[in-house]
C-alpha cells in the first residue's frame, strides 16, 4: 500500500511540474535616446561634483565596440578627462539637434557652452542594440567626435 502511494505520489508531483507555465518573461521599457542624451549631458554639467557616478553613466550608455575602443574604464575616464574631450566638462549650457535619424541610429549635433565661456559642437551617436546591462535592446553611443570650437550661440 505505502509503495502504490508512493508511487502515486511521483507521478502527481511530475505530472505537475510538467504542466507548470513558463515565466513571464516581462519586457524592458526601451528608454528613448533623447533621454539617454540628455542624462549624459547633465553628467558632464555636473562633473565636478562626482566624476565617478559621471562617468560610470557616461560608460554604461556606451555600445561594447566602443568599450572596447576606449576601455577599460580606467582609461576611458582619462579620455574624458584630457584633451580635447575635458573641454566639455562642467559645460554651462547646451543645446541639440537630430541631425540623422532611422529605426536603428540617432545622430545629434550638441552645442556646448563650457565653463570658460568658449563654445564647441560635438556630434554624439547611437546605436539600438542588445543591452549589456539589462535584457532586450538599448540606445547606446557608438561614437562622439571631438568638441569642435565654433565662434557663439547654443
Amino acid at each position: 500500500m505505502v509503495r502504490k502511494s508512493l508511487k502515486f505520489f511521483i507521478i502527481c508531483l511530475l505530472f505537475i511540474s510538467c504542466n507548470q507555465s513558463e515565466p513571464e518573461v516581462k519586457s524592458v521599457e526601451i528608454r528613448e535616446p533623447e533621454e539617454i542624451l540628455v542624462e549624459i549631458m547633465e553628467s558632464y554639467q555636473n562633473f565636478s561634483k562626482d566624476p565617478d557616478k559621471s562617468v560610470e553613466i557616461i560608460w554604461n550608455n556606451a555600445h561594447k565596440d566602443n568599450k572596447e575602443v576606449t576601455g577599460p574604464i580606467d582609461r576611458f575616464k582619462l579620455m574624458l578627462t584630457s584633451d580635447p574631450y575635458n573641454s566639455i566638462i562642467d559645460l554651462t549650457d547646451y543645446s541639440y539637434e537630430t541631425i540623422q535619424k532611422d529605426s536603428e541610429t540617432v545622430h545629434y549635433e550638441i552645442k556646448i557652452l563650457n565653463n570658460k565661456n568658449e563654445y564647441f559642437i560635438v556630434t554624439w551617436v547611437f546605436v539600438l542594440d542588445e543591452c549589456e546591462l539589462s535584457i532586450g535592446m538599448c540606445w547606446q553611443t557608438i561614437g562622439v567626435s571631438p568638441p569642435m570650437y565654433f565662434d557663439s550661440g547654443i
